[in-house]
């Protein structure tokens, strides 16, 4: 509630004291989705905190938090959206898209070949998706056995039960 404040409302002040809601959201709607994509990041990181302390987590991670460095392969700069260790030899990567498409098979392989960036062993990978995977995405992950994906609907839906 107070980033979502400090974002928009101060700017908007004058409008929303005279009643132009319908001004104000024209002005907020084309940012909602950037907004939302670091919100949607926060969301997860506390779905993967649920996960952990109901002892359903494939990885017991000491904590969790965003990656960004160096791809010496690629040579530029490489950023994984949640990363959590739980000791030398195992960690989780995540990513955490907030798009109205499907997520593809594309991102997953970003976040395969982000992953390899580190030594650990045993890597659990996490995809999490406002709008669903596309049917390549889905057998890709299948095949691997390593990566859960998740979408929003369904995760919303585990945290009310």
């Amino acid at each position: 509630m107070f980033r979502f404040w400090y974002r928009f409302v101060p700017e908007n002040t004058s409008m929303i004291a005279r009643g132009a809601a319908e001004l104000v959201y024209k002005r907020i709607e084309p940012h909602l989705s950037e907004y939302m994509g670091k919100v949607f990041e926060e969301i997860c990181r506390q779905y993967l905190w649920k996960l952990l302390l109901s002892g359903k987590s494939p990885v017991e991670f000491t904590s969790l938090g965003r990656w960004w460095g160096n791809n010496p392969v690629r040579k530029c700069q490489a950023e994984i959206d949640i990363m959590g260790e739980q000791d030398k030899s195992t960690a989780l990567f995540a990513g955490c898209k907030w798009t109205n498409e499907n997520t593809d098979l594309c991102i997953l392989e970003t976040l395969i070949e982000y992953s390899e960036l580190f030594p650990h062993k045993n890597k659990h990978l996490f995809l999490f998706s406002k709008s669903g995977f596309t049917k390549d995405c889905a057998e890709k992950a299948k095949q691997l056995g390593n990566v859960t994906l998740i979408e929003y609907s369904k995760m919303m839906e585990e945290v009310r039960t």
